[in-house]
């Protein structure tokens, strides 16, 4: 069973309110709320561990907000892989009301430092057991050479390390040409590496992308639409989520991706078109709570 490490560069100290009712341009005071760290690698991460599946976090917990984080993720038990050098987290806040739609306010990115990527890469080039680096969200400042590192990594790195892919913008295009066995990404991400042909159906777009990108498994999402999916040479195939009504879409497409994970790589499934409705089940499941990976798995 290969050790599954989530890789989160953009973490976010998560305050929520709750509210009976809210509107702006005035002062409003919240009737409770909550704090928890954000950042798709560490949702990924809870996910697995309620599978029981090993699994680390690596991120870049950095000044207040960072201190703050690493140690809501020491007290509530997660395995973690922190580098803190000239690191900065950003913050944000969710907002929820009786009667208003959820709605989430984020500050700058965070910012990652040379030094702390470099350190980040040293470990794990010390990795020689089979391991899963599942690189999850958004790589912000992708270009600039604090990546270097980590993009140099990627391209030597050793068979025992294999990639999974769940981010978008520069970074994902980066991704795909160094031979990731699984990519997910939702149909957005989709068309904005199809330029022109955006428009082209979803089949003939993952079939395009194929032929020019080394990829075992592709998986498509549309939030509550139909899901897409290929494996290696085989036609894209679709399949419908159950239907739910929907409290909080925060945090479904990083369960989707950890019971994806879990299934491919700790269960050994050999049927994607299970593994992908095992995936959808659990994400309409979180779709339904305000809260994340925390719904029964019965």
């Amino acid at each position: 069973m290969p050790q599954i490490l989530t890789f989160t560069a953009n973490l976010l100290a998560e305050t929520t309110y709750q509210f009976g009712d809210w509107k702006s341009a005035t002062t409003q005071r919240a009737k409770s709320e909550s704090f928890q760290v954000g950042g798709k690698g560490i949702n990924v991460s809870k996910m697995l561990t309620r599978f029981g599946a090993y699994n680390e976090a690596i991120c870049f917990p950095g000044g207040p907000y960072g201190a703050i984080c690493l140690d809501w993720l020491k007290q509530n038990k997660f395995r973690v892989r922190s580098y803190p050098e000239n690191c900065i987290t950003r913050s944000g806040a969710v907002i929820r009301s009786e009667r208003i739609s959820e709605t989430t306010f984020l500050g700058l990115d965070s910012q990652v430092s040379t030094q702390a990527v470099e350190k980040c890469i040293a470990d794990l080039s010390e990795h020689t057991n089979h391991f899963v680096l599942a690189i999850c969200g958004k790589i912000q400042d992708w270009e600039d050479s604090q990546w270097d590192s980590f993009r140099d990594f990627i391209q030597s790195r050793r068979t025992e390390c294999h990639l999974a892919v769940d981010t978008y913008g520069p970074a994902l295009k980066w991704l795909l040409n160094q031979k990731p066995e699984l990519v997910k990404i939702n149909r957005s991400e989709l068309e904005s590496l199809a330029g022109d042909r955006a428009e082209t159906s979803t089949p003939d777009l993952i079939d395009a992308l194929a032929q020019h990108h080394s990829v075992r498994d592709w998986i498509i999402t549309n939030g509550a639409e139909e899901i897409w999916y290929k494996h290696k040479k085989a036609p894209s195939q679709s399949l419908a989520p159950p239907k739910t009504i929907c409290v909080s879409a925060t945090g479904c497409g990083d369960v989707f991706f950890a019971t994806t994970l879990n299934e491919l790589y700790n269960k050994k499934s050999l049927s994607l078109e299970n593994t992908i409705a095992k995936a959808a089940d659990y994400a309409s499941r979180n779709a339904a709570k305000p809260t994340i990976a925390e719904f029964t798995l019965d």
